[in-house]
């Protein structure tokens, strides 16, 4: 961990120093103890943390392990811990209560929410956030990773894929014509991001699987303003509804990817209406950066080597493909390219694999 005590711009200098010292799966992690506009003794948030999982000695720590546990053992790993499972508990309340804001004293901008690189289009609140959403017809919980740009103090502009599972959860409210509660966290524990920028399958909570990685159930507890459940010990929780009237809808991008390009003109996407955040005392908020280059590999594309290479892996096992041996997905790839090793006894078997 690396604590940076002088004084840093949130306007690009933040994200520079991040995505200029982080390396390639071995640098720190970064806490900003002095942000512009936001260190004098009345800032509801005065630091932000990042890179937590931009490291693989960091990753072996979060599932239980030593530092020095080679990749390939956390691919292996991470291969069981998918297929594990510890149901969270619901519990009265929690540190991310200590503080409740609502109505007009909502402001975004009372945290140090970065403009992460120069060209985005605006500031981005959601970069590693835990998205909440829930099935609507089996009140199954979904936590994703997704992005979001502040629009005004109390509206974030998100980029909705169809495909994901919030997308999912969101056509079905669309179809009842009702707005799709939605609960942003912004920092937890580690187990959190990793699991919600994994391709869980869409009949499992993410919950479930964090607790599996922990070892001990999620402590949950229920939102202010909507029906949802979020971590009791969460920094910031952001409360909020999604329209699907277009005429809600608000500019939002571009934004630098995790290709290591800016992905999406700026456009109309829909929005959250925030309507709560809840926040510990004196919270640190949680951010990353995007996009792998070389000698800097951002910690979604550290982390996707590992989830994504043990993915990979289980479904060639389920799939009936002999012979694996090795499934490897380098960070520089986030994840995209897979290179598979395989013991080969027969004709085809490289093509089954593909």
């Amino acid at each position: 961990l690396h604590e940076i005590d002088a004084e840093v711009d949130w306007d690009v200098e933040l994200g520079t120093i991040v995505r200029m010292h982080q390396g390639e799966g071995y640098g720190p992690a970064f806490l900003f103890n002095n942000i512009k506009d936001y260190n004098g003794p009345d800032a509801i948030c005065g630091q932000l943390f990042s890179g937590g999982q931009g490291s693989y000695r960091r990753l072996a720590m979060m599932f239980g392990l030593p530092l020095d546990t080679p990749v390939r053992e956390l691919v292996k790993v991470c291969r069981t811990i998918f297929t594990e499972r510890i149901p969270p508990v619901i519990v009265d309340t929690g540190p991310v209560k200590q503080n409740i804001i609502t109505g007009d004293d909502i402001d975004l901008l009372k945290f140090p929410v970065p403009k992460w690189n120069r060209r985005d289009g605006g500031r981005y609140v959601l970069t590693y956030a835990g998205c909440i959403t829930k099935d609507p017809d089996t009140d199954l919980h979904n936590v994703g990773v997704y992005r979001g740009m502040v629009v005004d103090r109390d509206r974030i502009a998100v980029l909705m894929w169809r495909a994901q599972n919030w997308g999912s959860h969101f056509t079905k409210y669309e179809e009842r014509g009702q707005e799709m509660p939605v609960a942003f966290v912004a920092g937890w524990e580690p187990s959190l991001g990793f699991t919600g920028g994994s391709p869980v399958p869409r009949d499992i909570s993410e919950y479930d699987v964090m607790g599996a990685i922990r070892g001990a159930p999620v402590e949950l507890v229920k939102c202010e303003t909507v029906p949802l459940l979020v971590p009791a010990s969460a920094e910031i929780v952001i409360e909020g509804w999604i329209s699907p009237d277009p005429d809600t809808f608000a500019l939002e991008g571009p934004y630098a990817e995790f290709t290591g390009y800016y992905a999406t003109d700026r456009s109309k996407k829909h929005v959250a209406r925030l309507t709560c955040i809840t926040h510990r005392d004196r919270p640190i908020f949680r951010g990353t950066i995007e996009g792998a280059i070389p000698g800097s590999f951002a910690e979604n594309a550290v982390m996707s080597s590992i989830q994504r290479s043990a993915t990979a892996w289980n479904a060639l096992d389920s799939a009936g493909v002999p012979g694996i041996t090795d499934v490897w997905g380098a960070p520089i790839h986030a994840g995209v390219n897979i290179n598979i090793q395989m013991k080969q006894t027969y004709r085809g078997q490289a093509k089954q694999a593909a």
